[in-house]
């Protein structure tokens, strides 16, 4: 755009010249989308990392509890028996501390009985497990967590064992070998005979083992 008056030469207007250039510009344009082989690898953005998925953890038999319990008991009878012979033995040797050698083996004796109870229920709460193709996960553990992840294809061997008081509950476990020498045995107590060999089959069919 030019101004000027009659008789004048036109004068060009600096700014309104940019602006008229700007106007006659247009908007302006978002930059292109990337051609095609951009990315590394080919034409698409490469997918997100995606994290293994892990097997469904489950609890174990519910009878596990009884079993545990019971298994404690006649533990603390046989320490308990122990602690009282001990007491006894120290208040005939110290007569004068008749009653404190007394109430603390009564302390203990009750510790004992309350842990046989209290810990079979806690330790069943707090264990989980699963098992796929390629890995047997475990989680336990009441004060201090802990879990273990082994892969099929670590496995050695497999165990399926069965004490006399496990199979009064109809209870069975899995004793699994790792290749190594740390933690080369672990146990999956707290199953069903059924599951237990279900368990055993399915880990030598990953691993290419007849089954006998």
């Amino acid at each position: 755009m030019v101004l000027g008056v009659a008789g004048s030469n036109p004068v060009s207007h600096p700014i309104l010249e940019v602006a008229e250039i700007s106007a006659s510009e247009g908007p302006p344009h978002a930059p292109p989308p990337p051609a095609a082989g951009a990315f590394p690898g080919g034409s698409e953005p490469p997918p997100p990392p995606q994290s293994p998925l892990e097997p469904e953890l489950r609890p174990l038999e519910r009878r596990l509890v009884p079993y545990w319990t019971l298994v404690n008991l006649i533990s603390a009878v046989v320490m308990g028996a122990g602690l009282v012979a001990a007491v006894w033995w120290l208040r005939e040797k110290h007569p004068e501390h008749e009653l404190l050698l007394t109430a603390s083996g009564a302390g203990l004796v009750a510790f004992l009985a309350l842990s046989a109870v209290l810990q079979p229920i806690l330790a069943w709460y707090t264990w989980r497990y699963g098992m796929d193709d390629e890995l047997l996960i475990a989680r336990y553990g009441i004060l201090f967590r802990e879990e273990k992840t082994i892969p099929i294809s670590r496995l050695q061997h497999v165990d399926l064992r069965r004490g006399p008081i496990e199979r009064l509950f109809s209870l069975a476990t899995l004793v699994v070998f790792t290749a190594g020498t740390e933690g080369a045995a672990f146990r999956v107590p707290g199953l069903t005979v059924a599951r237990a060999r279900e368990m055993r089959d399915r880990i030598l069919a990953a691993r290419g083992d007849d089954l006998v």
